[in-house]
């Protein structure tokens, strides 16, 4: 569903509602990092902005893990991951 919108909309800007939030049972009901990634190779023009990254209990993909796996895979021109209470200008 997110390609086809990704395909449809052709978004400049994307905000992915990341984390990889998970209850005790069953997988991520947010992004994972390796969602965000697919993301980007889908919109490899938009500009991704990752929120939501420790900001309950239940997300388990950290904001330094996420700019580990931007920086392994290239993603660091694409990808933002602000801190808390940044703002970002586009």
């Amino acid at each position: 569903e997110v390609q086809e919108v990704l395909e449809r909309c052709c978004p400049q800007i994307i905000v992915c509602f990341a984390g990889a939030a998970q209850f005790s049972q069953g997988g991520p009901i947010t992004m994972t990092k390796e969602d965000v990634f697919e993301v980007c190779n889908n919109a490899p023009l938009a500009k991704v902005v990752v929120t939501h990254l420790e900001a309950w209990n239940h997300c388990y993909l950290s904001r330094q893990e996420m700019k580990e796996f931007m920086e392994q895979n290239s993603m660091g021109k694409q990808v933002y991951v602000p801190d808390d209470g940044e703002w970002i200008c586009f």
